[in-house]
């Protein structure tokens, strides 16, 4: 085996692992250091445009603007059914922006389950939720049904979850 194979074997699990620790960081400052008994905290809703700005130099792409709001964003360790929000016939589609970590429970994994529920006219949903397990990981779920939801918790590791609503 030569030198040039051997480098980029270990280069590549040295990307690999990279990836891996910066993921990690992501999902545990995502999670934050709560304590680890059942527990939701709830953060006001704000609304208002995001601008891509240029981090310096010449931008390469014109910076976009995506409107939208956040209907909410809840934290906690364990089961929960989280408030009800409303999404408008005028949106595009709204988003399930979410995390866990089960890495402070005894077995270092755990399940993760978001479900979505339909109120009113809405209670006949297909829009999908969330279903992971292992360590902990991060990801989006788009969403395009109007009208009045709410979404249930089912986990025993801590998580974050923050509903967008895009117009």
């Amino acid at each position: 085996m030569g030198h040039s194979h051997i480098r980029r074997v270990l280069v590549r699990r040295s990307s690999i692992a990279a990836l891996t620790i910066a993921a990690s960081g992501f999902i545990l400052a995502a999670c934050g250091n709560g304590n680890p008994a059942n527990s939701t905290t709830t953060t006001a809703a704000s609304a208002g445009p995001t601008t891509t700005a240029p981090t310096g130099g010449h931008p390469t792409t014109t910076p976009t603007t995506l409107p939208f709001a956040i209907a909410q964003v809840h934290t906690g360790t364990g089961p929960a059914t989280l408030t009800q929000f409303s999404v408008p016939a005028k949106a595009t589609e709204w988003d399930i922006d979410w995390v866990f970590n089960c890495l402070s429970t005894p077995t270092k994994t755990g399940t993760f389950d978001v479900t979505v529920v339909g109120h009113g006219a809405a209670a006949n949903t297909t829009d999908a939720g969330v279903t992971q397990q292992g360590q902990g990981t991060a990801g989006l779920v788009k969403n395009y049904d109007t009208g009045r939801f709410n979404l249930k918790v089912a986990t025993t590791c801590k998580w974050t979850v923050r509903v967008e609503v895009l117009t």
